[in-house]
């Protein structure tokens, strides 16, 4: 279980997690991730800056975490349940390369229980299928990732939320044991608050 080699002699930090970010996605979201502090503008570009920090962060996970051996290998599939502006800031990132992969996205449907066939779910917090999603994946190597502040409380793996004027990160270290991942050491050091209760 090998991580990838994505900073090689380069310490992981905020900046070159976000570089890291920069050099996933292609399609024009590197100039949004420059400004990462969430500042001040208008509620609608807002949103959509911090949507896309999301979909940067939701992939540099992937790029630090390691799935168990015969994982799929033809191409990483990232599954999405959530809004439509949310949704459309992960579409730019199908066909982009996660672990020498192509990003295969795939929309989760509204009322959607199962999500077996993902390597990687992002559950938004508007998500009324939440716990049915996590609980279809529980015991699957599919790393979980969401921004309600249950999350993690309902089974997440990564919860993402805004504050201090920037995007941070709570791990829960025994689900993602549970699920057979193995966290990069330096996303754990990354993360603000890591659960490192075994899991059962």
């Amino acid at each position: 279980m090998a991580f990838d080699a994505a900073l090689p002699g380069r310490l992981l930090n905020h900046a070159t997690f976000l570089d890291t970010a920069a050099q996933i996605l292609r399609r024009g979201l590197a100039a949004v991730l420059c400004s990462l502090p969430l500042g001040s503008l208008t509620a609608q570009v807002d949103t959509a800056r911090i949507d896309v920090i999301r979909v940067a962060f939701t992939l540099n996970f992937a790029r630090y975490t390691a799935w168990p051996e015969g994982a799929p290998a033809d191409s990483f599939r990232l599954c999405v349940s959530a809004g439509d502006s949310l949704y459309e800031a992960f579409s730019s990132a199908d066909n982009t390369m996660v672990r020498g992969r192509p990003v295969r996205l795939r929309r989760i449907a509204a009322g959607a229980t199962d999500a077996a066939r993902c390597d990687l779910l992002y559950v938004s917090g508007t998500a009324e299928n939440r716990s049915a999603l996590l609980q279809s994946v529980a015991s699957l190597p599919v790393l979980t990732v969401g921004d309600d502040p249950m999350f993690l409380g309902s089974g997440g793996t990564i919860r993402l939320f805004t504050g201090d004027q920037r995007m941070q990160f709570d791990i829960n270290l025994a689900q993602a044991e549970r699920a057979r991942l193995v966290l990069s050491p330096q996303l754990l050091r990354l993360a603000r608050s890591v659960n490192q209760d075994k899991a059962p």
